[in-house]
């Protein structure tokens, strides 16, 4: 697995596997097993990097199958990249030193190597990033960010903590939605874009695009391939999320081309600024 380097040194992984499931239609017990055999079959296959959050509600599932993982010898702790988020309903309690504790013991860990505030909460971002920024300083962290968020909140969050930019911004992004002015602001401070519906979930509109498909067949690759490998390309780190063995392998097989300068271009200008999933539907007052 190839790694990017974050503005502060910490090595990440080019692709990370999210682990936010739907599990409405089956048993704990069932995603359990699911999860745990989806996690152990990436990472032997050299997929080291997780993405989960508070609200998932799997962080205790997760610890457990990382930990048996580092007792077995399967990985050591410093070669997997775990990342955790801070839910709305942690960020109204304003106490995010307590917060990072309980998800340490969930996730059965000394540190964590990504923490975010899962969207920029009115009213609470602000105080609950300055915290963040002292755990930071704590190495309880080794890289700290925001996701869902938009150019003003990043300017607003450097207003009031100047010395500690997130190093990461986890963002709804992929070839219908690009973003231009948000990647012109990451590249000029140095933060990191990470992609979530990175293949805009594989919607009909997607699997019949003809650009896609094109590049697709010359390439020998698949769409998703396609667009997992166009993102790690241009620097940004795409998530994934599936417990399906051949879907797993699919997004992780794309270290072997390259798409060509003019194709990337050419994926570029499928942007319509579509967007998938309202961040108003999680932040009220976004």
């Amino acid at each position: 697995m190839e790694k990017v380097v974050l503005r502060n040194g910490v090595e990440m992984p080019a692709v990370i596997m999210g682990t936010s499931v739907d599990d409405r239609k089956g048993s704990r017990k069932k995603l359990i097993r699911n999860m745990s055999e989806a996690v152990c079959f990436a990472v032997q296959h050299g997929l080291v990097g997780f993405d989960t959050s508070r609200d998932y509600s799997n962080e205790d599932i997760l610890g457990k199958v990382f930990s048996g993982l580092i007792r077995s010898g399967d990985i050591k702790r410093e070669d997997v990249f775990i990342t955790t988020k801070v839910g709305n309903g942690q960020q109204r309690k304003k106490n995010m030193a307590e917060q990072i504790d309980i998800s340490l013991r969930s996730l059965k860990l000394d540190y964590i190597d990504l923490w975010l505030l899962h969207w920029p909460l009115p009213d609470y971002y602000l105080e609950n990033w300055s915290q963040v920024c002292e755990i930071y300083r704590t190495g309880k962290v080794r890289a700290i960010g925001i996701a869902n968020c938009r150019e003003r909140h990043i300017e607003a969050l450097e207003k009031s903590c100047p010395e500690c930019l997130p190093h990461v911004v986890q963002i709804e992004y992929h070839p219908f939605r690009t973003v231009p002015a948000m990647r012109e602001l990451c590249r000029e401070k140095q933060i990191r874009i990470e992609a979530y519906s990175a293949n805009c979930v594989m919607l009909p509109f997607v699997r019949e695009n003809e650009v896609l498909g094109r590049l697709a067949e010359k390439y020998g690759k698949t769409i998703t391939q396609i667009m997992m490998r166009w993102h790690v390309q241009q620097g940004t780190v795409p998530i994934f999320s599936s417990l399906n063995r051949d879907h797993i392998l699919e997004n992780i097989d794309i270290f072997d081309f390259e798409i060509e300068d003019e194709d990337m271009e050419e994926i570029f200008r499928l942007n319509c600024d579509y967007k998938f999933h309202p961040e108003s539907l999680n932040c009220p007052g976004y």
